[in-house]
C-alpha cells in the first residue's frame, strides 16, 4: 500500500474525529503516523501541528455557523495557549518526547475519568457563567496545554474541551466549538516555529491535509448536531485509547 495513501487516510480519520469531538486531530495523527506508517516522531509532530490548522478551520466553521463558539473566551484563552505552544515548539529539540508523552498520559486519564461525572446544571438550561472565578486557572491550563501541543504534536482539544466544560461551565457543544477554534491559533503558532526551523515535510503534510479537509468538514457537521451524551461516550473511548498508546510507548522508551 502506498505511503501517500496511508497519509491521506490518516488525515481523513483525524479530520472526522477531530471535527466531531472538537479536537485538533493531532491526538489521532501522531500515533497513526508513527505506528501505522513508521514515520519518525520528530517528523510526525511538525506535520501533525501543521495539519491541525486545517482541521480547526474546516470544523470550527461549522460550529460558528450554528453559534456554538464562545468567541470572547476563545480569543482570551487562545492567547495564553499560543504562548505555551511557541514555548513547547522551541523546546522540542531538547526534551525527550517519551517523558512528555508520559506526562500527557496522566493528564488524559484524569480527563477521561472527570468526564464521567455528571454536571449539576443541565445542558439545555440557561447558564450564567462566572468567568472571573476560573479564568486565571483556565489560562494557566491553556499555557500548559500549549506547551504539550508544541512538544507532542496534539491540538490540545483533549484537555481544552473538558476544561471549558467542567471548569468554566460551558455546555459541551459550545466547549467543542470553542476548543476547535482555539487550537487553530495555537497550531498556527507552532507550525510557524517548525517552518522557520525547516522541520516540516511538505509532501507528507500535503497528503494529510487533503484528507483532513474532507474529514474535518464532515466531522464538524456531525459534531454540530450530535447529542452531548453520545459525544461524551465517544470522547471517553478516544481518551482511553490515547492514554494507552502514549503510556505504552513512553514506558517502553524509559524502561
Amino acid at each position: 500500500m502506498s505511503p501517500m495513501f496511508l497519509y491521506l487516510c490518516c488525515g481523513l480519520t483525524a479530520g472526522l474525529l477531530g471535527g466531531y469531538l472538537g479536537l485538533g486531530g493531532g491526538i489521532i495523527m501522531v500515533p497513526f503516523l508513527t505506528i501505522v506508517t513508521g514515520l519518525d516522531i520528530k517528523t510526525a509532530v511538525p506535520v501533525s501541528v501543521t495539519a491541525t490548522v486545517v482541521t480547526s478551520i474546516a470544523s470550527s466553521n461549522e460550529y460558528l455557523k450554528k453559534g456554538m463558539v464562545d468567541l470572547e473566551l476563545s480569543l482570551i484563552l487562545a492567547l495564553f495557549m499560543v504562548i505555551g505552544t511557541i514555548t513547547g515548539s522551541s523546546l522540542s529539540p531538547y526534551i525527550p518526547s517519551h517523558y512528555i508523552q508520559l506526562t500527557l498520559t496522566i493528564v488524559v486519564l484524569y480527563t477521561a475519568v472527570s468526564l464521567l461525572k455528571d454536571k449539576k446544571v443541565a445542558e439545555d438550561s440557561k447558564l450564567i457563567l462566572n468567568r472571573n472565578k476560573n479564568i486565571v486557572l483556565s489560562a494557566g491550563i491553556a499555557i500548559f496545554t500549549g506547551i504539550l501541543s508544541g512538544l507532542v504534536g496534539i491540538g490540545g482539544g483533549v484537555i481544552i474541551v473538558p476544561v471549558l466544560y467542567l471548569l468554566v461551565g460551558l455546555p459541551l457543544s459550545t466547549s467543542r466549538g470553542t476548543s476547535s477554534l482555539m487550537i487553530g491559533f495555537s497550531a498556527a503558532a507552532a507550525s510557524t516555529v517548525y517552518l522557520l526551523a525547516g522541520q516540516i515535510d511538505f509532501q507528507i503534510a500535503t497528503a494529510v491535509i487533503l484528507g483532513i479537509i474532507v474529514g474535518g468538514k464532515i466531522g464538524g457537521k456531525l459534531g454540530a448536531v450530535a447529542k452531548p451524551k453520545i459525544v461524551k461516550i465517544v470522547f471517553f473511548i478516544v481518551l482511553l485509547y490515547v492514554a494507552f498508546k502514549l503510556g505504552h510507548e513512553s514506558l517502553l522508551e524509559i524502561l
